[in-house]
């Protein structure tokens, strides 16, 4: 019986922590839990971009502006922004709107950090 127990929250917990991310926007009770798994699968698709979603807003019942990416240095951080929409039933990336911006970000180093050195 733990053993049982032990492999649902092995299972359930890395659903529950990566799993799909919050729809914003005036459309987003029109999104489906359905849509959302095909929009992550169109852009897990798509090459030359982060696969990770960060947002989800639905500018239309069949049109979504995401963004993916995130840290991708010490000091630097980048995202891209494009849409989705949804065309004969089946979400796609429309790849023209891909866009790319690249953040500086501070280095989070604490003073406490340099004790031991």
């Amino acid at each position: 019986m733990k053993l049982r127990s032990s492999i649902a929250l092995a299972i359930a917990l890395p659903a529950i922590a990566f799993g799909a991310p919050r729809v914003s926007g005036t459309y987003a009770n029109q999104i489906s839990k359905i849509d959302i798994d095909q929009i992550q699968a169109a852009a897990s698709k798509e090459k030359g971009v982060a696969h990770n979603i960060r947002t989800v807003d639905a500018v239309r019942a069949d049109k979504v502006a995401i963004q993916t990416g995130g840290k991708t240095s010490l000091q630097s951080e980048t995202h891209y922004d494009f849409t989705v929409s949804k065309r004969s039933g089946k979400w796609m990336v429309d790849t023209s709107s891909i866009q790319i911006g690249y953040e500086p970000t501070t280095n989070h180093r604490h003073d406490s950090d340099a004790i031991g050195r």
